[in-house]
């Protein structure tokens, strides 16, 4: 049964809860603040269906013979390249989809930001489907939902980690030629539970309710991503995505899910037909496409995606995979384990996620001065040497 699987291999992608035909599976079993899945023995009939849809129990799928093949991309929609977190990509392939009929899967936040995938058909789902969100996502029933669809004939693009990926692949059973697999390039995620918590600091700190949020607002440009929080009473937290409280645990290896730091779909294993993510160091690699708007690395895994990819508009220029790893280092290895992640999670035992979060990623007044000052000296000498604005 699926328990053979340990916290430390488990991806959270929901696969052997969709495929459990009697659902004695659900995700109840706390560690850390993940929630993992568990058997029902009492309903459990024993048929092995949640252990032969499990991606960590089947084999690993490499790219096509001849891939991958780079691309550096972005939309030919201005307006959707700017809601974008990188190109635009994603939203030019699920436009492409919805316009002949199909569906699309992707990750949204609901009413009250928790993240979970959703199946649908509409443009207004494609724009929640649009933007980052760094959190572990709720997949719900979304692999029973896309193998009817594909079963009456329908076209569907799913989009997800690598893990997400693989977890659809092996619940599939094969490579279904109505059935393009989307992974994104993923450095790993933190938990819903962890997200909850910060909104609620969030909105006591604002006094009020969050009404909308972008991980990765680009009113500063692609290169200056900031956090972006609009609470009830107009009041907004704007903060660089690097130095954002949430995003401290992120990018430090402290708050991601065991199995994000020995993860068994990178290297593209996950049997996905395009990667896709941010071309970061596009200003030295490929200026003359940077315009700190957005930019997309596209990868392309198979002939699937390759004849999708010829089909679309995207402005498109193969560009050197060697040059989009370098700067995404997390397409080929897992993230080191923080060096804080023992004491984060000792601490929050001994006290609360909450004071835990508040001691070890929140920026005091002193540091945070010290910071936007180091900024203001780097901004004056980039603009003294006609560089334009640093990064942050």
């Amino acid at each position: 049964m699926i328990d053979r699987i340990s916290v430390e291999q488990c991806t959270l992608c929901g696969s052997c809860y969709n495929a459990c035909p009697v659902d004695a599976i659900s995700f109840k079993t706390l560690y850390l603040d993940f929630l993992y899945p568990a058997i029902d023995n009492s309903r459990c009939v024993g048929c092995d269906r949640c252990e032969k849809s499990c991606p960590i129990l089947a084999d690993k799928q490499e790219p096509e013979s001849g891939y991958p093949i780079a691309f550096a991309a972005r939309s030919r929609d201005e307006e959707a390249r700017r809601k974008s977190s990188s190109g635009g990509v994603f939203y030019e392939l699920a436009s492409e989809i919805l316009s002949e009929g199909g569906y699309i899967c992707g990750a949204v936040f609901d009413d009250h930001f928790h993240v979970k995938h959703i199946v649908s058909n509409t443009q207004k789902d494609l724009y929640r489907m649009m933007g980052s969100k760094y959190a572990q996502s709720d997949m719900g029933m979304c692999f029973r939902q896309i193998k009817t669809l594909l079963d009456e004939g329908k076209n569907v693009l799913f989009t997800g980690c690598p893990c997400q990926v693989a977890g659809l692949r092996t619940y599939i059973g094969r490579k279904h030629p109505n059935l393009l697999l989307v992974e994104l390039i993923c450095h790993g995620i933190p938990s819903d539970h962890m997200l909850q918590t910060y909104i609620g600091m969030q909105e006591r700190k604002y006094g009020a309710r969050l009404t909308r949020m972008e991980f990765r607002n680009k009113k500063k440009g692609w290169h200056n991503s900031s956090v972006r929080m609009e609470f009830e009473n107009g009041r907004v937290h704007s903060e660089p995505m690097t130095f954002d409280t949430y995003m401290q645990g992120y990018f430090r290896g402290v708050t991601l899910k065991e199995s994000c730091f020995s993860c068994q779909f990178r290297g593209f294993k996950s049997g996905s037909d395009l990667t896709i993510g941010d071309l970061w160091g596009a200003e030295i690699s490929i200026p003359d496409m940077d315009d700190n708007n957005g930019l997309s690395a596209v990868i392309v895994n198979s002939e699937k995606g390759t004849l999708f990819l010829n089909r679309n508009k995207i402005i498109r220029r193969q560009f050197e995979i060697d040059k989009i790893l370098k700067y995404n280092q997390s397409l080929l290895t897992s993230f080191d384990e923080g060096a804080q992640r023992t004491a984060f999670y000792a601490y929050t035992e001994k006290y609360d996620l909450e004071r835990a979060i508040e001691t070890f990623f929140q920026e005091t007044l002193l540091q945070k001065a010290k910071r936007k000052f180091r900024f203001f000296l780097r901004y004056a000498w980039y603009t003294l040497q006609g560089k334009g604005k640093p990064l942050y």
